[in-house]
Formats: C-alpha cells, sequence, structure tokens
C-alpha cells in the first residue's frame, strides 16, 4: 500500500499528494486542488524493467482535457551515484513534445516518483493518443507488465516491449477539467 503521505517537490508546484483517500489534494498557492487520478497502470509487477538510457514510452489516452501531473513506477535497476537526473516528456499522436519535465530523483524512497507539469498542465484532447516518454541514466528501470493498460502500450527503441505481446509501463495520470 502507498505512504498515506509522500512530500513532493518541483519548482514552484509542489503538492503534497494524499494516496490513501480519493480526494487527494493539497497544493501550493496556483495550484490546481482539484487534481484527480485519470488513467492508471499500477498493478502486478512481476519484476519486468528496463533502464532509462533507451527510448522507452507508453501510449495512453486521457479522459480529462488537462494533463497536471504523471507519475511513474521506478526500481533501482543497477548500483551508481544515490541521484539520477529524469526527464519525463508527453508527445502528441504525431511525436511532437507538449510538455517536459526534469527533476532529480534520489534512489532512496523512489517507487513512485511524480512529475508535476508546469503552469498548471497541459491541454489534452481526451480520447486521442498522446505518449509519456521517461529518459534518464542507468540507475533506474521502469517497471513494466506484459498486459495490463488497455488504452496503450509500451515501446521500446520504437518498437513493442515485448515481442509478440502487449505490455504496459506502470504509471498513473492526473488531471482536471
Amino acid at each position: 500500500m502507498l505512504s498515506a503521505h509522500r512530500a513532493l517537490s518541483a519548482s514552484a508546484f509542489a503538492c503534497l499528494f494524499l494516496f490513501a483517500y480519493p480526494q487527494p489534494t493539497v497544493c501550493a498557492p496556483g495550484q490546481d486542488a482539484s487534481l484527480k487520478p485519470d488513467q492508471v497502470n499500477t498493478l502486478g509487477w512481476d519484476k519486468g524493467w528496463t533502464n532509462l538510457v533507451n527510448d522507452v514510452e507508453q501510449a495512453f489516452k486521457p479522459s480529462l482535457p488537462l494533463l497536471t501531473a504523471v507519475e511513474v513506477e521506478l526500481v533501482v535497476g543497477n548500483p551508481g551515484p544515490a541521484t539520477d537526473e529524469l526527464t519525463l516528456t508527453v508527445l502528441d499522436s504525431t511525436g511532437n513534445s507538449i510538455a517536459e519535465v526534469t527533476q532529480t530523483v534520489p534512489t532512496e524512497n523512489s517507487d513512485q516518483v511524480l512529475f508535476v507539469i508546469p503552469k498548471g498542465g497541459v491541454e489534452l484532447t481526451p480520447g486521442n493518443t498522446y505518449r509519456l516518454k521517461l529518459t534518464g541514466g542507468t540507475t533506474f528501470g521502469w517497471k513494466y507488465i506484459a498486459g495490463g493498460y488497455k488504452r496503450g502500450s509500451a515501446t521500446f527503441n520504437g518498437r513493442p516491449l515485448l515481442p509478440g505481446a502487449r505490455s504496459s509501463f506502470l504509471f498513473r495520470t492526473f488531471g482536471t477539467n
């Protein structure tokens, strides 16, 4: 079970999410307090992961018109420094970057890492396909499962992550109307 409180810092848009409760947010001034989970794939991890020096992406179809944050599930996959700089990029259906967040992530307590989209979020068209791209060094791996999220799949260097089978990275998107 996720901890009841997870302190987050992402520039001036830091929020405290209370994951144990459905009405989850107490946000910094200027951040929309109606932030809520949208697309979710967080169940059933069975030790599959790939590091972030490869081109790894997860397709998703939002149901909310404003994407305000993305949480990814990571594993410390390789020994190395105590932190790594990770970048989450949101891509539209043509591959254009529409949002990008970079932050330094410590290896301690890094199972779930939240990237808060600056300037209150990015507008999306519900039902259209978008992609989450996660990049970094060799320290972390993005957790994945066979099957999983049904509204999109994972890719590895432009091809299906698991040859001959649909797979999905573990992630959660947050948004608002």
